[in-house]
């Protein structure tokens, strides 16, 4: 009886490994030895730039314990990783794990993400696990990619202290037309304020980008062209998610929104994905289309706070979510 047992949970273990392995994500270590330097200098960013005289330190680790003991201010690191052709057609995600106190992420010299709010409105964000979504347009498969990561630290230890540190993959990389990740027009208020915007990062909170305790109304603004041929396709908008409610204006017309925007309702949508559908003929042909997602944050985290967010046709998006559902 007892072989009988043992029998049958080896069956079943060599049953389950090889599904357990197939969802295995793919992951590349970034674990070791990066360049470092102190100081702060944004042409460090850049994949020019000659980084060979830098010191190298161990990531994760305080770099009080690396050689720069009583240092707090600002501080760069530089590191490169090989991205393999066979993941091009999937989500790949940077994990940095935790940082103390502040960070901004460039990848091949575009900047992809910021967590906590440098000076002079200082916000730390020392106990926050930082993932960052890598754009695939970025990214150089089959070559090395540079990942340049800008610290700024107030007090006691400082630089990329603890945590996984690697980049890995999450599901299928959704088929967009127009990848919407990247740079928005942004700024407080119920309506777009043409003479006082900034830019923002989507997605990413707010509070990580300079407005930390912000509770209330905000404008996200992107201008997009799409061809003749696409216009007159029912397209579909993802959105990420969004805390807490949200209304999503083309050209000034109303097409859809979550949650209550005014305000009342009790109910919080911050969890759930934005997917807005539009009609045939919604968007102008070769023109400039505006889109705008307006916002109200009732409390913690605000905004376009987690991708994927782009436009692709109804058929894809049908394909997109079952492929998702198999994975």
């Amino acid at each position: 009886m007892h072989f009988i047992r043992w029998l049958g949970s080896l069956i079943l273990i060599l049953v389950m490994t090889p599904l357990c392995l197939a969802f295995e994500p793919d992951e590349m270590s970034l674990r070791g030895l990066w360049k470092f330097r102190i100081g702060d200098q944004r042409e460090w960013a850049s994949l020019d730039y000659d980084d060979s005289a830098w010191d190298k330190i161990r990531v994760p680790a305080r770099w009080e314990n690396e050689g720069f003991r009583g240092y707090d201010g600002y501080a760069w690191y530089r590191t490169s990783v090989l991205i393999d052709q066979s993941l091009a057609d999937k989500k790949m995600v940077l994990e940095l794990g935790y940082i103390d106190d502040v960070d901004e992420v460039f990848i091949n010299g575009v900047r992809v993400g910021q967590t906590g709010s440098f000076p002079p409105h200082f916000s730390t964000a020392y106990n926050a696990l930082r993932k960052y979504q890598i754009p695939a347009h970025l990214i150089r498969f089959g070559e090395e990619n540079l990942i340049a990561v800008r610290v700024y630290d107030s007090q006691l230890e400082g630089g990329i202290v603890s945590g996984n540190v690697r980049i890995y993959t999450s599901g299928v990389l959704p088929p967009f037309l127009i990848d919407l990740t990247g740079n928005w027009l942004f700024n407080k208020g119920k309506a777009f304020n043409a003479n006082n915007h900034t830019d923002i990062l989507v997605p990413g909170a707010w509070e990580n980008q300079g407005y930390n305790n912000y509770n209330g109304y905000a404008v996200y603004t992107r201008k997009i062209k799409l061809p003749a041929d696409v216009v007159g396709q029912r397209l579909v908008l993802l959105a990420g998610k969004i805390d807490d409610a949200d209304q999503l204006y083309l050209n000034g017309r109303l097409m859809g929104q979550t949650g209550d925007y005014e305000r009342w309702s009790n109910r919080d949508f911050d969890g759930d994905f934005r997917n807005y559908f539009f009609p045939p003929g919604a968007f102008k042909s070769d023109k400039e289309n505006i889109l705008e997602i307006r916002v109200y944050d009732r409390t913690g985290l605000g905004g376009i706070y987690e991708g994927p967010v782009g436009i692709m046709t109804q058929d894809q998006f049908r394909k997109y979510w079952k492929s998702k559902r198999r994975n």
